[in-house]
């Protein structure tokens, strides 16, 4: 074989090869490019999905925030005059339902690396909304507890047979204290959650910052 033969066929493998890792390389390319167009649905679905509850679950947040007000000042009304009739006969109420998030997209979008092919700022901004939303799903697991112990307090003081002592009194105070400052800070998370998933699906900048007032008035 002459050289010039050697090096026409050199040529030909490298050509060759050129080829194929081109071809890999589009195969390759196609699959991120459906791998994030699919993740980008899904996210999208399940973000409107969550939306949704949330929108649901803001009013109902307010009638607890409602219920338990109307607990601690007529608690406070025993502490200060156990002897009210107004106060001992008044109702207490409190009840709580958690809200169910979904996250089967997110997940899978971590998993199958479909985050990695996005652009920074786009799977950032995913990172937040499901952030906000595991932040409100934390604060809930909170309540839950809350209504535990309450209801630990009730069977341990014999709560609601007869009249209740300040001293009684006092003890459910606490626990519906303890109850309101975390339902207030649930609401400020659902109110970020909500205002995230808005601006993410009308297609506008998340909010930089939201506060909630922590006195009872």
């Amino acid at each position: 074989m002459s050289k010039k033969e050697f090096f026409v066929h050199l040529l030909a493998i490298t050509i060759g090869l050129l080829i194929a890792v081109g071809i890999e390389g589009c195969v390759e390319m196609y699959h991120e490019h459906g791998l994030v167009k699919e993740a980008r649905q899904t996210l999208r679905d399940e973000i409107q999905y969550n939306s949704d509850k949330m929108a649901e679950a803001l009013p109902d947040i307010e009638s607890e925030k409602t219920a338990i007000d109307h607990n601690i000042k007529l608690l406070t009304q025993i502490v200060e005059d156990p002897k009210s009739k107004e106060a001992q006969h008044g109702s207490l109420s409190a009840n709580f339902a958690t809200v169910g998030l979904h996250d089967t997209a997110w997940k899978t979008a971590q998993a199958t690396n479909a985050l990695s092919f996005m652009p920074y700022t786009e799977a950032q901004r995913y990172s937040d909304i499901y952030g906000s939303q595991k932040d409100f799903q934390d604060q809930e697991n909170k309540l839950v507890e809350d209504e535990a112990q309450l209801l630990g307090v009730f069977a341990k003081t014999d709560f609601g047979h007869g009249d209740i002592t300040p001293q009684v009194a006092s003890l459910a105070l606490e626990q519906f204290g303890i109850w309101r400052g975390h339902l207030i800070f649930l609401d400020l998370m659902a109110k970020v959650t909500a205002a995230s998933d808005k601006a993410f699906l009308e297609g506008k900048e998340a909010p930089s910052s939201m506060e909630e007032k922590l006195s009872n008035k």
